[in-house]
């Protein structure tokens, strides 16, 4: 996350800096362009913050409308330490994240000020989410400072995927440099998911030269009705 704030503050500043000399507020036509955003709140949960592409149609110097596409691909792991001397756990976890979808964004200047528009507007979106984590834990048996192989291991996996429908009323500015322009968006988000999550506990033990398992599974469904939750986002768009 800090990585991706870091590189869209770089980004603002340095669009900033070269267009500040050059300031040109747009003349009211028609005129496409193209962006980039990131929503700093998690709106589906689990830490999911995708980044935004846009398409974006400027009708005139009032209206706006936005095609964006979010996504997120991200993997994190982690492995517990071992010590030979010590009984312990021996942990080790996998996740996965992947998020695709497509929005639409409408906002109307409520009010002008010199480059700096006072906007309101709605969007709406549809996302795909599917969060995967395999959890596996080993527990170690010591004896006499020497460590034996594991005698027990407990696997257990979750696969989660759900169906997100998103509309957010919004307000915020934008500001143009020349012909780029940078929007700041408070928004208040109704979400609604559908999906299921499927479970997988299996257990082993290593009884002398036999290896007893046994394995638990089922699945719980999602269906929420609109929840509220308010988010705040940027973005960064360039116009031809």
């Amino acid at each position: 996350m800090k990585t991706k704030l870091t590189l869209l503050f770089i980004c603002i500043v340095s669009l900033v800096h070269a267009q500040y000399d050059d300031y040109y507020y747009t003349v009211d036509q028609p005129m496409f362009g193209l962006g980039i955003g990131y929503n700093f709140v998690s709106i589906v949960g689990n830490d999911v913050r995708p980044v935004e592409i846009s398409f974006r149609y400027r009708i005139n110097s009032n209206n706006m409308l936005q095609l964006y596409v979010p996504f997120l691909h991200q993997n994190d792991d982690f492995t517990s330490q071992s010590h030979p001397d010590i009984e312990l756990v021996n942990t080790s976890l996998d996740s996965k994240k992947r998020l695709y979808g497509v929005g639409l964004d409408y906002d109307y200047a409520l009010h002008t000020f010199s480059a700096l528009d006072f906007v309101i507007g709605l969007r709406a979106e549809y996302q795909l989410y599917k969060y995967t984590t395999n959890l596996t834990n080993n527990y170690t048996q010591s004896t006499t400072g020497i460590t034996n192989s594991f005698d027990a291991t407990d696997l257990t996996s979750l696969n989660k995927k759900t169906r997100n429908y998103v509309i957010s009323p919004n307000v915020g500015m934008r500001l143009y440099f020349n012909k780029f322009a940078i929007d700041t968006k408070f928004l208040l988000s109704m979400i609604s998911s559908r999906g299921d999550v499927d479970h997988r506990i299996e257990a082993k033990k290593n009884l002398t030269s036999n290896i007893v398992s046994t394995t638990e599974e089922w699945t719980d469904e999602i269906s929420t009705k609109f929840k509220l939750k308010p988010a705040v986002m940027m973005s960064v768009s360039y116009f031809f």
